[in-house]
């Protein structure tokens, strides 16, 4: 590969993995902030979960027009506007006068975000060597946001109070735009990288390198395999937005640590950090067995190891509870790399923007109403019932998944076989 080629795969990956941290960053602001927020607006849990759920509805529902404007635009353009304007909505937050238009607002900063994860993701998935490693370190920098801004927003909310956390946060985002706008190629770029990508797998279907996957011959929007990962991707998506906005109080309930004479809130704040950080060993993980052996293969395994972590995260407590925590994070977030690897290779030729827009669509739009059954489940019988119900959504998922690796298999034999059974040339 060139340098010039070279070249542009970094400037994808590092201009996907800054917008891709903050994006984060700022969608789980709310979920760091959700106790102050409650406290000042009067707010009990059941409702402060309908709210959680109305910026994560938006946040999922643009990946949907996110995905055609990608396509017609190209990343760049996508990831400037999703930064920008997620800036203007987190200063609108953090003027909110009331617990209403909060959630107004914040499901305007959610839109604005969901426009990211079709453009960026689309982008990485064009990168030729080590996709599954390019997907990795996109995706723990998205880990780097989820996992730093509880510890920021809380101890900008103890220093000043909650909005100045938003206004902080909002002034990055606005950075972030400008960097993207100069750093990220263009569509063309990206489409000479694409087509690259296209020659590569062309490459791995003749034999000349290892297939990274094994999709149908025509790939349709309707083939089984594509909408069984799909099926994945809402369980996922349930499951990492149930587990992110009620980890925190879940600590706080639970954990029973006290520190350097800290209150239980600000040490809860610190663990969550800690323990989502972690998302690192996953993503690498997951990145590393993407590049080395077909993704059919390891898609179930991983997705099925979260759930004995959320199990005993029901049970436990104390430095168990934060083991258990951790087990699940690097379960959780190491599926990502192999589930966007799959969508990349099973999308109709040409819609990759859409195939990811649909795919976020589902995870963080119709996976986001866990806000809600989450948090009227642990409103009801505490966020330990709640753990539980995502428990049973793993392992649901992990058993759906089984149904790729069959499928692969099949299609597998079916390449070895089919050319045994031609007569050979010259011959009777």
């Amino acid at each position: 590969m060139t340098a010039a080629v070279q070249g542009i795969e970094r400037r994808i990956v590092a201009s996907g993995a800054m917008a891709h941290a903050m994006t984060h960053a700022l969608e789980l602001t709310f979920a760091a902030l959700l106790v102050r927020v409650g406290l000042e607006y009067g707010a009990d849990l059941a409702l402060l979960g309908v709210v959680a759920n109305v910026g994560t509805v938006t946040f999922g529902t643009t990946a949907l027009p996110s995905g055609f404007l990608t396509d017609r635009f190209g990343p760049r353009a996508i990831i400037t506007w999703c930064m920008a304007g997620a800036a203007l909505f987190a200063f609108a937050v953090a003027a909110a006068p009331n617990l209403f238009v909060f959630a107004v607002f914040l499901s305007l900063l959610g839109a604005a975000l969901g426009l990211y994860h079709p453009a960026g993701t689309s982008m990485v998935a064009t990168v030729v060597e080590r996709r599954g490693m390019a997907f990795a370190a996109h995706g723990i920098a998205g880990n780097i946001g989820v996992g730093a801004v509880p510890a920021i927003a809380i101890g900008i909310s103890i220093a000043t109070d909650w909005r100045m956390a938003y206004v902080v946060l909002g002034i990055a985002a606005l950075g972030v735009a400008l960097v993207v706008r100069t750093l990220a190629p263009s569509k063309e770029e990206v489409i000479d990288a694409s087509q690259r990508a296209s020659r590569s797998r062309v490459m791995a279907a003749t034999g000349l390198a290892r297939p990274r996957s094994t999709p149908p011959e025509v790939r349709t929007w309707f083939t089984r395999p594509l909408l069984v990962i799909y099926v994945c991707s809402i369980g996922t998506g349930f499951i990492y937005r149930g587990s992110l906005t009620f980890l925190e109080k879940h600590l706080e309930e639970h954990l029973g640590i006290e520190l350097f004479g800290w209150s239980p809130e600000a040490v809860a704040g610190a663990m969550t950090s800690i323990a989502l950080l972690t998302a690192v060993l996953g993503q690498a993980a997951g990145g590393w067995l993407s590049d080395r052996f077909p993704l059919e293969w390891v898609v179930a395994p991983v997705l099925g190891l979260a759930a004995p972590s959320l199990l005993l995260m029901s049970t436990v407590g104390g430095i168990a509870l934060l083991i258990f925590t951790a087990t699940f994070v690097i379960a959780n977030f190491g599926q990502q790399p192999i589930i966007n690897g799959l969508i990349a290779d099973y999308a109709p030729e040409g819609a990759g923007g859409r195939a990811f827009g649909l795919s976020f669509f589902l995870v963080f739009g119709v996976g986001s109403m866990a806000g809600t059954i989450c948090g009227v489940v642990a409103n009801a019988q505490g966020t330990s019932a709640a753990f539980g119900l995502l428990a049973a959504v793993s392992a649901g998922i992990g058993l759906v998944a089984v149904m790729l690796t069959v499928g692969a298999a099949r299609r597998s034999r079916a390449v070895v076989i089919e050319p045994a059974l031609q007569t050979p040339s010259g011959g009777e």
